[in-house]
């Protein structure tokens, strides 16, 4: 994010901005699920964007708005790492990756930039006998697609090393950036390069985004061995890769060799609150019968918390992925196919 500064003359996107960056995830994501994927898109952009904000600032636009609530006390700041955990919500982990990709181009520039201009042949060749920590530090800040061609040409150990670290990595200082890369800009002097100024990364959202990138055979190796170095970080990948909101968009032959073993009780609980497309989507997957008696369940429930709806995603989303383990279901994944 940009230093902070007082933030005059707003456009009306900008403001809306600067709201959602204020909401927790759930509520932002209530608000998003009324957009479409554009205009989503485009509110994303200005969030990755925002300066960081005084409370000034915030209550300026709050009063401009007419907004008074006081879940919106504290000042929340925005960043590109705010922009990407509400994509993952709204689109999918896989499309939110794509189309923080494409907001690169409409965000602020970062010291590493340059780097994805070289190519990734030649980064492994002056990188591979740096420390590990120095390139999961570049990966995580170059475009994804970039950063996936040159994880698929390191050897095995050092990438399962360095997606251990990436996925570790918390957002580093500004000042600490621009000196990683002034460093990397003089050595790499002979390269074509072009400099910028951001260190917003979010260390898991970015090692899924190169892994979802990257090609199938490198992604089971660095998981696979992520297993047995680091066990409780390779789930916590795992679970980002596919998520709840991953599941409505398998495809019905798909969806309905998931439903086949999964328990219905368990389908109502994940159900509760979703709009309505949703809860066609299972429906029209199941048998008339199974379907009367899944939305009399769901009508049964009654207020939920929030962690009981979630668990009951989780349980869907692991049956998922071990159908896919096992070859039983194919999932589509972006523009590429992933075959357990």
């Amino acid at each position: 994010m940009a230093a902070p500064g007082h933030m005059t003359q707003l456009t009306k996107s900008q403001q809306a901005a600067v709201v959602i960056a204020q909401l927790d995830e759930t509520r932002a994501h209530k608000v998003l699920k009324n957009l479409s994927e554009s205009e989503v898109i485009e509110l994303m952009a200005e969030v990755a964007r925002l300066p960081t904000m005084t409370t000034e600032d915030v209550d300026r636009v709050l009063d401009e708005l007419s907004i008074v609530t006081g879940s919106l006390a504290d000042v929340r700041q925005g960043g590109s790492d705010i922009a990407e955990r509400l994509l993952r919500e709204r689109v999918g982990a896989a499309r939110a990756a794509q189309i923080m990709d494409e907001l690169q181009n409409v965000v602020a520039d970062h010291p590493l930039a340059f780097i994805n201009r070289i190519d990734p042949a030649q980064i492994v060749g002056f990188m591979s006998a740096e420390h590990p920590q120095l390139l999961a530090v570049v990966l995580a800040h170059v475009n994804r697609d970039h950063a996936a061609r040159v994880v698929e040409r390191l050897d095995d150990d050092l990438r399962t090393e360095v997606a251990r670290r990436v996925a570790k990595m918390s957002p580093l200082p500004p000042d600490v950036m621009r000196k990683v890369g002034a460093e990397l800009d003089y050595r790499l002097s002979a390269f074509a390069r072009a400099g910028g100024g951001s260190s917003e990364i979010e260390g898991v959202a970015t090692i899924v985004g190169i892994l979802t990138s990257a090609d199938q055979a490198t992604e089971k190796q660095i998981l696979a061995d992520l297993e047995e170095r680091d066990p409780e970080m390779a789930e916590i990948i795992r679970n980002e890769m596919f998520v709840f909101e991953d599941v409505v968009q398998l495809d019905d032959q798909t969806l309905q060799t998931v439903l086949r073993s999964v328990v219905l009780k368990n389908v109502a609980l994940a159900l509760k609150g979703k709009p309505e497309h949703v809860i066609q989507k299972f429906t029209r997957n199941i048998s008339e019968r199974a379907a009367e008696e899944l939305l009399e369940d769901m009508a049964s429930l009654g207020p939920q918390r929030l962690s009981v709806v979630e668990g009951a995603e989780a349980s869907i989303v692991k049956l998922v992925r071990s159908l896919a383990d096992a070859g039983t279901i194919t999932i589509e994944r972006g523009t590429d196919e992933l075959v357990g």
